[in-house]
């Protein structure tokens, strides 16, 4: 499983993806965006590394969890960083996340704990690990890089609400 340090240590160098440069990624953005069609109170974004998609998010008010202070540190202005969720949020995102080199379990819990009305899960699709988030409202799926994106946004039903495994 991948550290906090090594987190840092890839963090030491900004956009180390190279989102915020990448053509295929400023279209991955959109696509993502698409998806959130209404605008928010308050939103969430679990792992949100620099805030390459965070800082777009149709909220009031915006936070962002990520482990590697070096990425918090780089959030933008409108993204509040936090350690831990702060009650509950109208959306909830978490992007490249759920992936086996990660603490998903805790990222899946997180999530469930957090959201009340709307989940966003995204990532490559052949990594993501599946969870039951609620009713998927829309999924996209296209190429991205070599590997196909996956993107999720899913309502919250009362029986998900207060599920955790």
């Amino acid at each position: 499983m991948q550290t906090k340090e090594q987190l840092e240590e890839w963090y030491n160098e900004p956009d180390k993806w190279e989102y915020f440069t990448s053509d295929e990624d400023k279209k991955r953005l959109k696509k993502i965006l698409s998806l959130l069609t209404e605008k928010y109170h308050k939103a969430l974004d679990i792992g949100c590394g620099e805030g390459f998609i965070t800082r777009h998010l149709p909220a009031d008010l915006i936070s962002g969890i990520d482990l590697s202070n070096n990425a918090k540190n780089r959030l933008p202005a409108n993204v509040v960083p936090i350690k831990e969720p702060l009650g509950k949020y109208d959306l909830v995102i978490s992007t490249g996340t759920l992936y086996p080199q990660y603490d998903h379990k805790a990222i899946y819990d997180m999530i469930m704990q957090s959201a009340e009305k709307y989940i966003l899960i995204g990532g490559i699709k052949e990594w993501l690990i599946d969870y039951d988030f609620g009713n998927p409202i829309k999924t996209l799926e296209f190429p991205y890089k070599e590997f196909t994106q996956k993107i999720t946004l899913y309502e919250i039903s009362p029986s998900t609400q207060h599920r955790i495994y």
